[in-house]
């Protein structure tokens, strides 16, 4: 056998792995799942993950890093986008929104994954890792964090920063259980919540992040002598 073939298996049997983790992952959660279901939805033995990843825990850092990133990387770029647009005065709180939710669905999109798949498995990850992402996740996080706080804090100058960092920790949650949990409301509503596409939904998460992050604040009214500062 020549090598390209047996580098080919090789990443044949690297793909098969990751797909199945993601799959057991979203449906299950990241400590439910054990090496064993992993191999053996891959079709697989424990050894070829080992000489792959080195362990499980190498595994969930690689699987979380191959879906993170891209939408970190899109994030920036959205974000140096509403910067660019908005040179003169602050970026709006929608469009900081805007930036941190649709990178979901574009990177989505981009993977070909069913919505129903991604969506959880992402949402897994934002509940379930996010305290435990790989080194590289993490300085990449806590940089695009601290980017969309101060875009945020420039936006609503009158909302304390310590208040406004509980109200983006609470739009995590809002994305969280929205991707995780959208089949639940469908049933526990009998079908009342409809069954609306992603951008939908979208548009109703910024929708409602934008209220609770301004809640407050002087940005949510014109003043009545004049024009408002923020024009949001």
């Amino acid at each position: 056998m020549s090598q390209g073939t047996q580098n080919k298996g090789g990443d044949e049997t690297k793909n098969r792995i990751l797909l199945a983790a993601q799959r057991l992952f979203a449906e299950r959660g990241f400590e439910a799942v054990s090496l064993r279901m992993i191999t053996t939805e891959a079709l697989a033995n424990v050894a070829a993950v080992n000489y792959h990843f080195g362990s499980k825990e190498e595994l969930i850092d690689e699987v979380v890093v191959q879906h993170m990133m891209p939408v970190m990387r899109e994030r920036m770029r959205l974000l140096d986008e509403a910067e660019q647009k908005f040179q003169i005065g602050v970026v709006p709180v929608e469009v900081i929104l805007d930036a941190f939710m649709r990178p979901f669905l574009t990177v989505m999109q981009e993977s070909g994954e069913s919505r129903e798949l991604f969506c959880k498995f992402m949402g897994r990850c934002m509940s379930e890792r996010g305290d435990k992402l790989p080194p590289k996740a993490i300085r990449v996080a806590q940089r695009v964090v601290k980017r969309i706080t101060g875009m945020l804090s420039d936006a609503l100058p009158d909302v304390e920063l310590e208040v406004l960092s509980w109200r983006l920790h609470f739009c995590f949650g809002v994305m969280s259980h929205t991707l995780m949990h959208e089949d639940t409301l469908k049933t526990v509503s009998k079908g009342v919540s409809g069954d609306p596409d992603f951008e939908t939904t979208l548009q109703r998460m910024i929708d409602y992040c934008k209220g609770g992050l301004k809640a407050g604040s002087s940005a949510l009214t014109p003043n009545s002598g004049g024009q408002s500062e923020f024009l949001f």
